[in-house]
């Protein structure tokens, strides 16, 4: 994977440190309410080192860029922005910075985020000198509901969460989100390659924390040192079920990661591929079709973990086939056939 045709895209004359200990690589698009504050707390940081931002604006349609240039003036020994001239895509944007990083360690962080202590990158920075077994480290972040749901706002991580995680227990089940964005800090011998399905897989941190977790465990610092706003921006989960694209993509990238890890976790791999073919029952195509969602489920079948026995098959048919919407359909399609052969109701 080479990004380096991006790099003409570099804004100002920067001039970084030759060696920084860290890296954060800062992707950015539509944060123009939330851009200073992600920047100032990132260059409020108190350490014994040198760290370098590199930001990856991706050509929004708002104040970003230039917001993000003011400050690039300001701190050229800081900060290395590449401003896009038009939209590359948050895969490529955020790749391209990512393989940019100079730092021993790499902290990634989205524009509408922001860290809420000063202290973060240095105690991880300790943590990981400190620990050379551990591939990364995380803290705990605070959740603030942006979304026009009203809730107030909460943590991630309960008070016994786990201190160290392995590769099983990022697939326990399918979406397992422990581990905000902006609390993670890899060390980047690790990461410098990633495998060409990586770039495919519209998911990055699902992938990417196998791969680390496969070359060392993850500890988890028990502080709340970051703020993840979860606001009304992108697909919602709850519509992203009902995308065939997203599904079959999320199909991918379980099956490449038993690849990649030898089906070390095929045990624990293949019951979310089942899951994940049952959700294409209920995709929108499907909607109010009975026989394209019984279709489906055979389908979905061929993926069970193990065989279907007679009462798995009438709970699948009664959780995922006999919606009120399909039921309808196939009480309208036995009306029309009873109709067409002539039999009275």
């Amino acid at each position: 994977m080479d990004f380096s045709y991006l790099n003409h895209q570099l804004y100002g004359n920067p001039h970084m440190a030759k060696q920084p200990k860290v890296s954060v690589c800062l992707i950015t698009y539509k944060h123009e309410n939330y851009i200073q504050t992600c920047l100032d707390n990132i260059l409020n940081q108190k350490t014994d080192f040198d760290f370098e931002i590199i930001i990856g604006e991706d050509h929004s349609p708002d104040q970003t860029a230039s917001i993000i240039q003011t400050y690039a003036d300001r701190f050229p020994d800081k900060i290395k922005a590449y401003i896009r001239p038009e939209n590359v895509g948050a895969k490529v944007n955020f790749l391209h910075c990512f393989f940019d990083c100079q730092g021993e360690y790499i902290v990634h962080i989205e524009g509408d985020d922001y860290w809420t202590s000063t202290d973060k990158l240095q105690k991880q920075v300790d943590f990981l000198d400190s620990h050379p077994e551990a591939s990364a480290c995380f803290h705990n972040a605070q959740i603030i509901y942006e979304d026009g749901t009203g809730r107030e706002p909460s943590l991630i991580n309960p008070l016994d969460q786990a201190p160290w995680i392995q590769s099983t227990d990022l697939l326990k089940e399918r979406e397992a989100w422990f581990m905000a964005t902006a609390s993670v800090m890899m060390r980047k011998k690790l990461v410098k390659t990633l495998p060409d399905w990586f770039f495919h897989s519209k998911s990055g941190d699902i992938p990417l924390y196998v791969i680390l977790a496969e070359e060392g465990p993850i500890a988890y610092l028990p502080e709340t040192m970051s703020v993840y706003r979860k606001n009304e921006g992108g697909m919602s989960y709850t519509d992203s079920n009902k995308s065939a694209a997203f599904i079959y993509n999320r199909i991918f990238m379980y099956s490449k990661i038993n690849e990649y890890t030898h089906a070390k976790y095929q045990d624990l791999i293949k019951p979310i591929l089942f899951e994940y073919h049952l959700l294409l029952i209920g995709i929108t195509e499907n909607e109010h079709s009975f026989l394209k969602r019984c279709f489906y489920l055979w389908k979905a079948s061929a993926h069970s973990p193990q065989k279907l026995q007679l009462e798995d098959w009438k709970r699948l048919f009664k959780e995922h086939v006999f919606t009120p919407e399909s039921l309808l359909a196939y009480l309208n399609f036995r009306k029309k056939m009873n109709r067409f052969f002539g039999i009275r109701p």
